[in-house]
């Protein structure tokens, strides 16, 4: 009997995307960061017993219990419903397959494990990258990686359940500052995604960032549904598409100078023309109501652009009145303004 088995924690925040997306899935750079104002959290507790190799789960008002992880892993549950527990079911299964039964991390005891977030879902936060990782954390710890493994590998893992398990589709950049859990700057150039599997990821301290807000409106769109056509552009190397990923790249590379330089009013140059070139790239059509708030955002004074590809904006906080200015604005369209904690 192993008594006094201690639970194990972990919380992963929401991710911001400030320049380059979605240049990230093609080679482009990024910068992300977090938004510590919302944020996925996993419990892990061991059962003292450690032959009982039962699990049993509680994802807000879901909970489901099976017999050991090995034979969760065999005998897998439909995964294509909505919910938590899809997504941390598929975190479960893949690091069964992936992971114990291929000898990385040693067979361990049951578990009782609840998993809650506040992110709001589908507006571009990374709210499933989230959970993922914050149980994929609880997990290596349990089985004894603790932090054996690198963080770019840890984000890489987040991304195989996303889009092997639960086929989520999924940018490069978006579980990357949940991994590293700091604002990054990313370079996916070829030469290094290719030769070594991972990009350049360089840490940006957050003091360099100015006053940000966000506004969201209810449930967005999935992501997979408004990047379905790209891979296929990509491949065809369509004009538009190519100059449009390249100088999305340069956005965040330019962005990077002007948070280094101190340099705000640059930096939210950069913000407009990042969603100005994803209008191009997508079309107002494809954008529904994120270019209708974005433009409302631009009449109120501030830079804008998405942090993702749902329905959710962010710009910088151009003076002192802006809060209460634009709240009332975005809250006749029903998106509620909040103040970034970056």
């Amino acid at each position: 009997m192993r008594r006094g088995a201690e639970a194990i924690f972990c919380s992963i925040p929401a991710r911001i995307g400030i320049l380059g997306n979605p240049s990230d899935g093609y080679n482009g750079q990024c910068i992300s960061s977090l938004a510590r104002n919302w944020r996925s959290s996993c419990v892990l507790t061991p059962h003292e017993n450690r032959w009982d190799f039962t699990i049993d789960i509680s994802c807000g008002e879901e909970s489901s219990t099976y017999k050991s992880m090995a034979s969760l892993a065999e005998n897998p549950p439909d995964l294509s419903h909505d919910g938590l527990s899809r997504l941390v079911l598929g975190t479960l299964i893949h690091f069964q397959q992936e992971c114990v039964a291929s000898g990385l991390a040693i067979e361990a005891s049951g578990f009782q494990l609840k998993l809650e977030t506040d992110i709001p879902r589908q507006v571009g936060l990374a709210g499933s990258s989230a959970v993922i990782t914050a149980v994929l954390r609880c997990l290596l710890t349990h089985h004894g990686l603790g932090t054996a493994l690198p963080p770019h590998a840890v984000a890489d893992m987040v991304l195989k359940v996303e889009t092997e398990r639960l086929n989520i589709h999924g940018g490069l950049q978006d579980r990357l500052p949940q991994a590293y859990n700091q604002m990054l700057h990313m370079d996916f150039r070829e030469e290094l995604m290719i030769g070594r599997g991972w990009g350049a990821y360089s840490h940006l301290d957050e003091s360099l960032l100015p006053k940000m807000w966000l506004a969201h409106g209810g449930t967005g769109i999935e992501s997979g549904k408004i990047h379905a056509d790209l891979p296929g552009r990509w491949a065809e190397q369509e004009p538009v598409m190519v100059r449009v990923i390249n100088e999305l790249a340069w956005c965040a590379h330019r962005g990077k100078e002007a948070l280094v330089a101190g340099d705000m009013s640059a930096l939210a140059t950069e913000i407009n023309r990042n969603f100005d070139l994803r209008t191009e790239l997508f079309g107002e059509d494809a954008l529904g109501e994120n270019l209708t708030m974005v433009r409302l955002a631009r009449e109120l004074g501030s830079c804008a652009k998405q942090p993702g590809s749902g329905g959710a904006i962010i710009g910088i906080v151009p003076d002192d009145e802006f809060m209460e200015r634009a709240a009332p604005a975005f809250a006749e369209h029903g998106w509620k303004l909040v103040l970034l904690e970056m």
